[in-house]
């Protein structure tokens, strides 16, 4: 009796999976063959016993492919080591190994099927959403941009001129803000074609009857050169002046000596028709303002400036900028006793476009602070920054000699970024002299003369005592002596002098100038008087527009002109040469007087 053979036991996938037939299995093969030569996981035992039958439907056989039909079906273990014999031999990525990898692009082309007839709807929708994101992001965009915008200028704002006081201020201070701007702009346009080849003029008015020795030096006069500035002019004119008063109305009767003020106002009121920008900054409150209301009728554009609320000063500039080129700086004011009455002292330097550019930065503050409801900014901001200063000099050509030039302002409140002030500058050439100190002012008062209470202020007299003392010096010291004198002056004088005699024997000399006056001179007011602002040394012309008091230097407006020059070129004429000879001419005329403790200031003709 034959033994029962064991059942194969079936294992936990082949119960759960129903039974397929060999047939069946032979079919399904032949059709996934179709497709690719994909793998199939065995679903059972005997699909794995089948696989060797299976591959023998295959189209092609590979020349290293081991030939199965030649095995005996019942030996699965043989047929596996010669498989794993032979795939030893094959080439990477073919045969039995081809065979046997599952191909990747086959699962993306059929997923890709699966997927096509929901390809047009989905990609509409992803248009849809992609044309909702562009607009959703440009709306945004037009949102943010704006708020960009104002979030900048606001910090910038802050930046510059920090919390606003009022309201009132921030138009101005804008407007400030964009002339910055357009400051900057033109700076950069014209930095490297500005004109440093300038030519000096000194010019002077001498009062009528002030009468010179026939070989004394003579200059072109301020009303001269006045004219020929308003002339020349082609695009604009800008000035600076502490008032206007070129006619005669100031006074009871008309004088034929106010003829070259009215002239001057006639050439001013011409500019606007000839297509001339005019523009003026002017001291607030002046009187009479008939001059700059005329001059705003026929088009200029008139800035007033309060200094008292400012700075408790005013403004005592004299400036003249005509074309951006020609410059004027002096002691002379708008006023017809300036031309003809009052002795002054200025320079005209013409095609002189890189001075004439950082001057205008001065001018521009003061046009700044003519606009309603402003303060004055604390620091200035960049467009502002001078050009020049003491450290750091222009170089430039005057008539043929090489000078460093550089310009002051005061007070130092106006001094914006590189700007040397007022007092600074003069400190500086005292200290630079070598051999001697030549000072013409109106009024020399070491104090402060319209502070209460007054208070001493001895910078610069310790400065020129130091230099005729220990430096051995020479110091001589011109001053005015008129109706308006301020009389302690004269006992501060006294006290300087003093140091001449001995035993210090300190080089220091002063004298008074009196410019005298008949009686119908004399019945015109603030007039008859020696207005020179300047200083000469053995190295350095200075030219000024201010008097020598502290409240000039620390609350008033004034400007100077700085001129280092040493070496002359041929038989050409130094500028600080020109200065000493002015100097010298009224150093030693009939109109000075020696000091002493009882001075009348007669000006008797």
């Amino acid at each position: 009796m034959r033994k029962k053979e064991a059942e194969t036991p079936v294992r936990r996938s082949s119960r759960l999976q129903p039974e397929v037939s060999s047939e069946e299995m032979l079919n399904n093969a032949e059709a996934e063959e179709q497709h690719a030569p994909i793998l199939l996981l065995r679903s059972s035992i005997k699909a794995h016993r089948l696989l060797p039958a299976v591959m023998e439907f295959q189209p092609e056989t590979e020349p290293t492919q081991p030939v199965l039909e030649e095995e005996p079906a019942s030996m699965p273990t043989r047929t596996k080591k010669i498989f794993l014999q032979e795939k030893d031999r094959t080439v990477p990525g073919e045969g039995p190994e081809r065979l046997l990898t599952p191909s990747s692009d086959w699962r993306n082309l059929r997923e890709r099927r699966i997927l096509k007839p929901m390809d047009s709807a989905v990609s509409k929708k992803r248009m849809l959403g992609n044309g909702q994101k562009h607009i959703l992001w440009m709306s945004f965009c037009a949102y943010l941009l704006p708020c960009l915008l104002i979030l900048g200028g606001a910090s910038w704002y802050l930046w510059e001129f920090g919390t606003p006081r009022s309201l009132l201020v921030v138009p101005a201070q804008m407007h400030q803000g964009w002339s910055s701007f357009a400051l900057l702009w033109r700076k950069w346009q014209r930095k490297e074609g500005c004109s440093s080849h300038c030519r000096f003029l000194l010019v002077e008015s001498i009062p009528e009857n002030l009468k010179y020795e026939r070989e004394a030096v003579h200059y072109t006069s301020v009303y001269q050169a006045w004219m020929e500035l308003l002339e020349g002019a082609n695009s604009s004119i800008d000035i600076a002046a502490f008032y206007f008063s070129l006619r005669d109305m100031d006074i009871d009767v008309e004088s034929p000596l106010s003829r070259q003020g009215k002239n001057v106002l006639e050439k001013l009121l011409e500019l606007p028709s000839r297509g001339v920008k005019l523009s003026i900054a002017v001291n607030s409150p002046q009187k009479p303002q008939s001059d700059t209301e005329d001059l705003t009728k026929k088009g200029a554009d008139v800035k007033y400036l309060d200094f008292q609320h400012l700075t408790g000063g005013v403004l005592h500039t004299k400036l003249w900028i005509v074309d951006k080129k020609h410059i004027y700086i002096g002691s002379a004011n708008m006023d017809w006793r300036s031309l003809t009455q009052v002795k002054e002292l200025g320079a005209v330097l013409y095609n002189c476009s890189c001075l004439a550019q950082d001057l205008h930065k001065i001018f521009q503050m003061y046009r700044y602070l003519g606009e309603e409801g402003v303060s004055i900014p604390h620091p200035w901001p960049t467009a502002f920054s001078a050009d020049s200063g003491h450290t750091h000099p222009l170089h430039m050509l005057l008539n043929n000699n090489t000078a460093e030039v550089y310009i002051s302002s005061s007070p130092f409140a106006l001094c914006s970024g590189g700007r040397t002030s007022d007092l600074a500058a003069i400190l500086s050439v005292i200290d630079d002299a070598e051999q001697f100190i030549y000072i013409s002012v109106m009024d020399y008062v070491p104090r402060c003369q319209y502070c209460n209470p007054m208070r001493f202020w001895p910078a610069v007299d310790d400065r020129l005592r130091t230099a005729a003392c220990d430096r051995r010096v020479v110091v001589r010291l011109l001053v005015s002596c008129w109706s308006h004198s301020d009389m302690s002056m004269f006992v501060f004088l006294e006290s300087l002098s003093l140091l001449s005699q001995e035993p210090l024997g300190c080089p220091i000399e002063v004298k008074v100038f009196v410019v005298p006056a008949n009686e119908e001179q004399k019945k015109i007011p603030f007039a008859r008087v020696n207005h020179n602002k300047y200083m000469v040394t053995d190295r350095i012309a200075y030219i000024g527009t201010s008097n020598w008091s502290e409240d000039y230097f620390t609350k008033t407006a004034g400007i100077g002109l700085i001129i280092n020059q040493t070496i002359a070129t041929g038989d050409s004429i130094l500028v600080r040469q020109e200065l000493e000879a002015v100097f010298h001419r009224d150093w030693d005329s009939s109109y000075t007087h020696n000091l002493h403790s009882k001075m009348s200031c007669n000006t008797e003709a």
